[in-house]
């Protein structure tokens, strides 16, 4: 099976968003097309979306409105949207946009070959979005494609069977699959030998790899046994849930050199009461009182956090609570959202929900917090001397970007003739806001 022609990838939101579209390319590419740099290049247009927030759902329905003209003006145009709002939205996608070609769920990736060649021979319109017991993707290999040439995502994991009241995850991913070790282990092998340096483990819940199958320690498992492969120099994974997050994985980050101390792990609000509502399945003090055990075994983990203000209900203590918990904790840095209510989920139709110009100010008092805290890590980095892969050329003459083990970006100078995989030694001279500049030492 082969067809000639260019395609184009517009991905939408997270890390496991952009692998699956890598895994896309892989396809397209072993069907005989070629990527192009633009829609107007294209024969074939994948738009990979994410239903998480209702900003991205937004931009999908932006991009299909500006791709009637395209198909106006090439009637043989394949346009599909694919991922999480293909899954949620469904057959309404293909009322609403009479010019899209296929809606393709979060199950169906390595179906696209052959739905794309019969949409093309036949004219067809379709829609495949039902969940399978197991997912032929998940078990897919695709060359990282991104600018950092020598990290690679690695998938361990798809879907989440927690059911937390604002998220649509178990509904357009569907329960939690893990791949076998054995499976996972070879296609990492595989990367390392092609030069890979670094990977990140992705799954929407990756700290309960293994729990679907009986395995309660299948995550350390798996990371002491990456630990063994020749060539791995660095091992990051993402997103963990804190129900899930125990001190066997703390004790483990903190005696695998290879696993990197950085650990990203959603908090989402400090108040109790919030908590509840979320059916998160914890408290703030649960929470606390794992990150003072991981910072006990890992001494300077970097800690990130995922943030939601104006979750129906939330009330001013509750606020302040979250505000609160940014001085306790301490984090490197956040990510913090307004609420936005995501069809499907129970959340939707909670009553209190909270006014949009009160959710803009909160989150504003978050940002202006987290950023001063940011800032002083940063800066209390000045003058130390820290491993950085370098990943690729900065912006200006002689200057090469790369991360730390904690993942904080570094811009810095280098006279010393790196290239592109080195661990290089490099002296912070500045910590900025968002990234630090330094010199090769």
């Amino acid at each position: 099976m082969s067809l000639s022609g260019r395609y184009f990838v517009e991905t939408y939101g997270c890390q496991m968003n952009e692998h699956d579209s890598e895994k896309i390319c892989t396809l397209m590419e072993n069907l005989g097309l070629e990527p192009g740099n633009s829609v107007d290049q294209s024969d074939v247009i994948i738009i990979n979306t994410c239903a998480i927030r209702e900003k991205a759902e937004h931009k999908v329905y932006s991009s299909l409105g500006k791709l009637k003209e395209a198909k106006r003006k090439n009637p043989d145009l394949v346009i599909v949207v694919a991922g999480c709002v293909a899954q949620q939205q469904k057959d309404e996608l293909t009322r609403k946009f009479r010019h899209l070609d296929l809606v393709l769920g979060t199950h169906h990736i390595s179906d696209l070959p052959d739905l794309v060649e019969r949409i093309r021979n036949s004219r067809e319109r379709l829609t495949k979005v039902d969940f399978i017991d197991d997912i032929p993707s998940l078990h897919m290999v695709a060359p990282g494609r991104g600018p950092r040439p020598i990290c690679s995502y690695v998938t361990i994991m798809q879907g989440c069977s927690n059911f937390c009241a604002y998220c649509v995850v178990p509904y357009t991913r569907g329960k939690e699959q893990s791949r076998s070790s054995e499976e996972i282990l070879q296609e990492v092998s595989q990367l390392c030998y092609s030069g890979i340096k670094e990977i990140t483990l992705l799954g929407q819940n990756v700290n309960a790899y293994g729990k679907d199958c009986g395995r309660m320690n299948g995550f350390t498992d798996l990371l002491e046994k990456l630990s063994q492969i020749p060539g791995l120099e660095r091992i990051r994974f993402t997103t963990s849930h804190p129900r899930d997050f125990d001190s066997s994985l703390a004790n483990a980050i903190g005696a695998l050199d290879r696993v990197c101390e950085h650990v990203h792990l959603p908090l989402q609000s400090g108040s109790d009461r919030v908590l509840h509502l979320m059916r998160r399945g914890y408290t703030f003090s649960d929470y606390a009182q794992k990150i003072d055990i991981l910072r006990s075994k890992v001494p300077g983990c970097s800690i990130t956090t995922d943030m939601i203000v104006g979750f129906p209900g939330e009330s001013d203590e509750d606020f302040e609570a979250t505000l609160a918990a940014l001085e306790r904790i301490r984090f490197d840095q956040i990510f913090s959202f307004k609420f936005s209510p995501r069809p499907g989920t129970a959340a939707e139709h909670m009553s209190d929900q909270v006014p949009d110009e009160i959710k803009r100010e909160r989150l504003a008092q978050v940002h202006a917090i987290q950023d001063k805290i940011t800032e002083v890590y940063h800066q209390e980095i000045e003058g130390s001397v820290v491993e950085v892969l370098l990943e690729g050329c900065g912006r200006l003459e002689n200057q090469f970007f790369g991360r730390t083990r904690s993942n904080k970006i570094v811009n810095f100078s280098n006279s010393q003739n790196h290239k592109i995989g080195d661990a290089v030694e490099v002296k912070i001279l500045r910590g900025l806001k968002h990234s630090l500049l330094g010199r090769a030492v």
